[in-house]
């Protein structure tokens, strides 16, 4: 598959030290690429792997649970799926792997922080995507963010896991609200956490001209959905147009790192979306019956903002 990307980490206008990171790895035995200048990737069978994650923790013990996560998740998802991925491969492979890589990548940090005292209560957010077979599977802890931009529409994917956002699930704050409370960066999932993980997962099918958007808090609680996408509806490259997303969070004060990648689907294998057509969205099915893998996220995207 034909994908341009560009990738992009800043510390922002406060913070002293930058404890976001970003990975991407075409998952083919090759060093992924972290937080280091962009090169070339060849998208093989296995697929692209792109992460974001928000380290926590003061002092470097962020900067150090947000690479430990990202690299694990790399190095597992390469040797339970990299290594034996065919064209045969099956989906429910993938899903499993993503699944324990993220697991996997928990696990890493808080063995990190139980062996450093420095390090106690480190933690990281993490949203990864997996690139194949032409859909995007996406697997999220916290509150960094997946955003698809199709046809001159913003759709957030994921959802925030934090206090607030469970607050306007409950119907107890609105999502203006959320947008202000004094609490709205508390999250309730981390890497890290002794407490057993509730990764969210979710399944996109590409169409040729999406556009894939990963990013933290940095980025996205400080530029609303709106700006965010009148950005993206400038067409610009990758490149240029995560420069102007980070220009306008810094202008709003930058009060946090920002870090953000951007994928463009431009391989002509894809098919091209209907009139309107909006991201058919999936998520699995843990019920343990029947209904098959994936059930539909009915009602979650109407062409309208969601935030």
């Amino acid at each position: 598959m034909l994908i341009d990307y560009a990738a992009i980490t800043h510390p922002g206008k406060v913070r002293k030290n930058n404890e976001d990171a970003y990975l991407l790895s075409a998952l083919d035995g090759e060093e992924p690429i972290l937080n280091s200048p962009s090169r070339s990737l060849k998208v093989g069978d296995p697929g692209l792997l792109v992460a974001v994650a928000d380290g926590m923790g003061g002092a470097a013990a962020g900067e150090v649970a947000s690479r430990e996560g990202l690299a694990a998740v790399s190095v597992y998802l390469f040797g339970h799926w990299g290594r034996l991925a065919t064209t045969k491969a099956r989906e429910e492979e993938l899903i499993q792997a993503l699944v324990t890589a993220v697991e996997q990548a928990s696990d890493a940090v808080l063995r990190y922080s139980d062996d450093d005292r420095t390090a106690r209560g480190m933690g990281s957010t993490l949203t990864a995507a997996v690139v194949w077979s032409g859909h995007a599977y996406i697997a999220q802890i916290g509150d960094s963010r997946a955003y698809l931009y199709r046809q001159g529409q913003l759709h957030q994917i994921t959802e925030d896991q934090t206090l607030v956002n469970d607050l306007v699930a409950q119907g107890s704050l609105t999502r203006e609200q959320a947008r202000t409370h004094p609490q709205r960066n508390m999250i309730t999932q981390a890497l890290g956490s002794p407490q057993p993980l509730q990764v969210a997962l979710y399944r996109l099918a590409l169409r040729r001209g999406d556009r894939l958007l990963c990013c933290s808090d940095g980025l996205h609680g400080e530029l609303s959905d709106e700006r965010i996408l009148d950005v993206l509806r400038r067409d610009q490259t990758p490149r240029r147009s995560l420069d102007l997303l980070v220009e306008e969070a810094l202008a709003q004060g930058g009060r946090d790192n920002i870090t953000a990648v951007l994928l463009l689907a431009n391989d002509p294998m894809l098919p091209l979306p209907g009139d309107g057509e909006v991201p058919e969205v999936l998520r699995p099915d843990r019920s343990g019956g029947g209904g098959g893998l994936w059930q539909m996220l009915r009602g979650f995207f109407d062409g309208r903002r969601r935030r």
